[in-house]
């Protein structure tokens, strides 16, 4: 997934992903929390390490295929997404039941032996072929990652445990590169796929050791929707926000057009400098996001939606590198609200029972979503990629501002103890 819209788990995302069940209490909650200092600590390690990996990974095969011509690169991004919209939904009422643990600890391992396959000099169609498989193992962990965080993390607020899998996101996203580029230059794309490999592996391992956590420790099978969800109206807003991963993802496509086309003189330092501003971002709105679960979750979606829609479309109309860097922060803390806020409003929308069926479709949903707004913004990137971001930005921020209404009537028809977390 595109960390700047969906934050994958282990993706992201990783997705970057059994939970309290909206504000109720579960049994031997006291036991459990105690150890959340260290439980929180060792998850975000191990998303770190394997964001980490996944960055240094697509560094390298981009790099890699880029000799092969345009079309395998999209290929490659069409091979990493496309396997979870057509198995999310599947995969989700599989993973009904299954400990986390156990499902991270098999797909992890999986992943592992693709990566060191992908590591032999294979030919630009093998490698594609062979993310696509990644990818399908992919979503297995992913699915239950989003569905089983805010158990691993050991807390209460939803919100904190997808802002803690953002936060380690968002600095692989700046460490991964640096490293990935390191490793590319000194052991080839072989080397760095290994290492990716050896990520898996850790993830691996973490699942073996969180085996026994089970997915909810008191949840219903029929367990209906809690406080803090997403009902009646407010699906229709969800809906509507699903524009703003849409557009925005497909006008990152034209992020490195448009600093190339803008600042030529500054591209390379604007690029970075630019990723680590949204990283930045991502990392302040994921250290806000418990303190405004008060707000209904439906006003926090539209409201941070429509800032991110807001800054693609400033980074259109002033292409310079001071708005791109000074916006991009914004930019970035809107993300963690909007990403922290959904998952956590999916989750309590369906309950602990049916979190991996809910995320495995949500999973379907947000890539759908991401293929689509590569596919248009696509042709537009090269030549026209402020008019590309002036365009998505504007469809963002219109897609939210519309849904903001329904947010605000929703959000007065439900007392305000009923959106407290």
């Amino acid at each position: 997934m595109n960390e700047r819209t969906t934050s994958s788990l282990i993706s992201s995302t990783p997705c970057f992903t059994g939970c309290v069940h909206g504000a109720r209490s579960m049994s031997g909650t006291r036991t459990v929390f105690r150890a959340f200092g260290l439980r929180a600590v060792l998850l975000f390690t191990v998303l770190l390490i394997s964001y980490g990996g996944d960055e240094v990974a697509v560094f390298a095969l981009t790099f890699h295929l880029s000799s092969s011509g345009a079309l395998f690169v999209a290929g490659l991004q069409v091979a990493a997404l496309l396997p979870g919209v057509l198995l999310g939904r599947y995969v989700g009422k599989l993973l009904i039941g299954r400990k986390p643990g156990a499902v991270v600890a098999a797909a992890s391992a999986a992943q592992a032996a693709v990566a060191v396959v992908l590591s032999f000099d294979l030919p630009a169609a093998g490698t594609v072929g062979f993310v696509a498989l990644l990818a399908v193992v992919n979503t297995f962990s992913v699915t239950m990652l989003n569905a089983a965080l805010p158990m691993l993390a050991a807390t209460e607020v939803a919100e904190s445990a997808y802002g803690l899998g953002q936060s380690a996101s968002s600095l692989a996203m700046v460490l991964g590169p640096l490293a990935g580029a390191g490793l590319f230059a000194v052991m080839g794309v072989r080397g760095a796929l290994l290492i990716d490999a050896a990520t898996f592996l850790t993830v691996a391992a973490y699942g073996v050791a969180v085996r026994a956590v089970p997915l909810a420790e008191d949840a219903e099978p029929d367990a209906k929707p809690e406080r803090g969800g997403l009902t009646g109206t407010a699906i229709l807003t969800v809906g509507l926000v699903f524009v703003v991963i849409g557009t925005t993802a497909g006008t990152d496509v034209a992020f490195v057009f448009l600093v190339r086309e803008h600042m030529p003189d500054s591209a390379v330092a604007v690029l970075g400098f630019a990723t680590a501003a949204w990283a930045i971002g991502i990392m302040l709105g994921s250290s806000l996001v418990s303190r405004v679960s008060s707000v209904s979750p439906v006003v926090r979606l539209a409201l941070s939606g429509s800032l991110i829609g807001a800054v693609y479309l400033a980074c259109g109309l002033a292409p310079t590198a001071a708005v791109l860097l000074t916006t991009f922060v914004l930019g970035g803390l809107a993300n963690a609200i909007f990403n922290a806020t959904l998952r956590a409003a999916i989750y309590r929308m369906v309950g602990p029972s049916e979190a991996t069926r809910a995320f495995g479709t949500f999973l379907a949903g947000v890539n759908a979503a991401i293929l689509c707004g590569i596919a248009i913004a696509t042709p537009f990137a090269e030549g026209a990629s402020a008019t590309a971001y002036t365009v998505g930005g504007g469809a963002a921020l219109l897609a939210a501002l519309v849904a903001i209404p329904v947010a605000l009537r929703t959000s007065a028809e439900v007392p305000a103890e009923d959106v407290a977390t």
